[in-house]
């Protein structure tokens, strides 16, 4: 695979299936490149762990998320036989959580459909790796908050609270759930949010969240979802990230956007960045992972879904750092531009 070397970031790193590296000048190679630059030794992980976003399930394959049932079957399946200690879904579990409209041309008529939660319980069912997740839009559609359903999301995903605390080995797993469509979460939940970074801010924090940061991770040529953010205002999108910014020892994951890993193609801080001042890691889709893709009629990029396509991330865990391995969930095989060694002391 050819890859501009313009396109790389420093955090890049080869994947554990590459033997060798080199420079061409159209087909025509320049010289070979030390494969030891971009294939540090770092042993054994402690431990591994799976991340997806943005998986929608839905009760049959009618929807035009055909078969994300299956690829979050797939990949928990994957995650499982590589030995990931657990699994992360940030947020979108669903397309429309617990409502459906029943008459299109009256948005308040609704009605409760548990049917895409129960998928969801069943699929986590069938395999022994714990998945942690947390809510996104998808899950208050229509503008239903979670909150007003907490006893059957617990029912679900055993979980009765938007937001909580998973401990693995000497880290802390920080999941912020969305109550409500246009806000990144609940001004009760970012004080417990602040509460919590304050009181573990000697212990490395992973934050997932789901929605991206403008101009950060996932906003590639501007073809994307909408941004939460910008619903959430100034002030409190201006707050979240001071609160980033006072903690190094803070890693940020978020979906939403869906955009497919080889964005970094088009924009080098599609995938990571520190462009803000912290940390922040996209999670593609597993269920449709989206493209920019040029139009020359209009002279613009547009958003182009590969629905055959499925991502997420291997991320192996070590004392000073994590590699972020991006995979290919169809082939279960690694994607170049999405494998970074990212420092964490």
């Amino acid at each position: 695979m050819k890859i501009g070397i313009t396109k790389l970031i420093p955090e890049n790193i080869a994947p554990e299936n590459v033997s060798s590296l080199a420079i061409f000048d159209g087909d025509t190679k320049i010289c070979d490149i030390d494969i030891a630059k971009m294939k540090p030794v770092l042993g054994e992980p402690l431990y591994s762990f799976g991340l997806l976003s943005d998986i929608h399930l839905w009760k049959t394959n009618s929807s035009s998320y055909a078969y994300s049932n299956e690829k979050f079957d797939n990949a928990l399946s994957f995650l499982e036989n590589q030995n990931c200690a657990l699994c992360v879904v940030c947020g979108d579990l669903t397309i429309t959580g617990f409502y459906l409209r029943t008459d299109d041309a009256d948005a308040s008529t609704q009605t409760l459909d548990e049917g895409q939660f129960a998928q969801y319980k069943e699929i986590c069912d069938k395999h022994t790796i714990p998945v942690y997740e947390l809510m996104g839009n998808h899950e208050s559609y229509y503008g239903m908050p979670i909150s007003d359903n907490l006893d059957k999301m617990e029912t679900y995903t055993g979980k009765g609270e938007l937001s909580y605390t998973v401990a693995q080995g000497d880290d802390l797993f920080i999941l912020c759930g969305q109550n409500h469509g246009s806000s990144v979460m609940s001004d009760e939940d970012f004080a417990w949010l602040e509460e919590t970074l304050e009181a573990n801010k000697d212990k490395r924090c992973f934050v997932f969240i789901h929605p991206y940061i403008e101009e950060d991770s996932g906003d590639a040529m501007d073809v994307r979802e909408n941004s939460i953010f910008d619903y959430w205002g100034t002030a409190k999108t201006t707050n979240f990230m001071n609160l980033m910014r006072q903690y190094d020892n803070v890693i940020l994951f978020h979906g939403h956007s869906h955009m497919k890993l080889e964005c970094q193609e088009l924009d080098v801080n599609a995938n990571y960045t520190e462009r803000n001042g912290f940390k922040s890691v996209h999670v593609p889709s597993s269920a449709t992972p989206r493209y920019a893709v040029y139009n020359e009629d209009t002279e613009k990029y547009e958003s182009q879904n590969d629905n055959s396509a499925s991502q997420g991330y291997i991320v192996d865990v070590y004392n000073d750092c994590i590699v972020l391995n991006g995979m290919n969930l169809i082939n279960n095989i690694p994607i170049p531009l999405g494998t970074y060694k990212i420092v964490t002391t």
